[in-house]
């Protein structure tokens, strides 16, 4: 192969990088989102009637998009779907309609602060499930990234942590909703492999739906937003941060390990903060401003590693 050729596929390269560390950070900013309108529209409805109307719409509209992509031929997915995917598929859509039910009852039942902090715990649980199920190995940089962006992430949520006997049951279910959430993200990392973004949130957005309606009806709760505030808020769920800040994030699982971006979603609540100043004229005190900072450089260090 010739030196230009070589140049060509360097700077190929180089430039799908570069574009796939943007899809990521606009993935990062779509979820980060999702703390605004959770705010507007559980002034009117319960946690679950937002994450079912979230993923319900996200449901039909994965399934328009994939309507246009089979009409058009160079669009339409050509890989048979077998049982595994199928397994893979549901358990996917399950893992994340329990990470919905946990998170819910963590927010129902303990501090926002545990809830957040041990939500955010999930990047142990998707670099130990990577290593011990798919055999992924991660650089020292990674693992060094890894502790600094947890450590970082432990020190902003320290100071409101509370550990009272009254919110054990809540606690609890946050850490289950990390590791349900990291199994979904191992499972998406092999379905990305063989499916296109689409078909698997798709799937994966009417399974949960299917999964979550239960919880809803079992609280005699209406389906339906009450309010036009609260529709507004909960369409903008859908489209902002399930459709684009999902969809996105299912898209980067085929550029980057799910372990990797499980790190990189611990900036989701600096930019939720951040949001949160301009929306609502929160401040953000000095030491978490300086665990921010620990955040980015941890989350910094485990982008830069070097792929095994």
């Amino acid at each position: 192969m010739t030196s230009p050729q070589l140049n060509s596929i360097s700077e190929t390269s180089k430039l799908r990088s570069v574009l796939a560390a943007i899809v990521l950070c606009f993935a990062l900013f779509a979820l980060a989102s999702g703390s605004i309108f959770m705010t507007i529209a559980t002034q009117d409805m319960s946690a679950n009637q937002v994450a079912l109307n979230r993923v319900a719409i996200a449901a039909i509209v994965f399934a328009v998009w994939n309507g246009f992509r089979a009409i058009a031929p160079q669009q339409s997915e050509s890989t048979p779907i077998g049982w595994r995917d199928v397994g893979l598929l549901t358990l996917a859509g399950g893992s994340f309609a329990a990470f919905v039910v946990c998170l819910a009852w963590s927010l129902a039942h303990t501090q926002v602060a545990n809830a957040t902090l041990l939500t955010h715990m999930m990047p142990i649980f998707t670099t130990l499930g990577g290593w011990l199920f798919l055999g992924q190995r991660y650089s020292l940089q990674f693992w060094i990234g890894l502790v600094i962006a947890l450590g970082g992430a432990i020190a902003i949520g320290a100071g409101d942590l509370s550990l009272a006997s009254d919110t054990i049951l809540g606690d609890i279910a946050a850490l289950f909703a990390a590791v349900f959430i990291a199994i979904e993200m191992l499972v998406v990392e092999q379905l990305r492999t063989r499916f296109a973004t689409p078909t698997i949130t798709m799937c994966e957005c009417a399974i949960a739906t299917v999964l979550v309606l239960p919880t809803v009806l079992w609280n005699g709760s209406a389906l339906l937003p009450p309010s036009w505030e609260s529709g507004l808020a909960v369409i903008a769920a859908a489209l902002v941060t399930q459709v684009t800040g999902h969809g996105l994030l299912t898209y980067s699982l085929k550029q980057y390990s799910a372990g990797l971006i499980s790190v990189a979603l611990l900036a989701v609540p600096i930019i939720a903060a951040g949001l949160a100043m301009v929306w609502f004229g929160q401040t953000i005190q000095g030491w978490s401003a300086i665990a921010f900072l620990v955040v980015l450089t941890g989350i910094y260090l485990t982008v830069t590693a070097p792929k095994h």
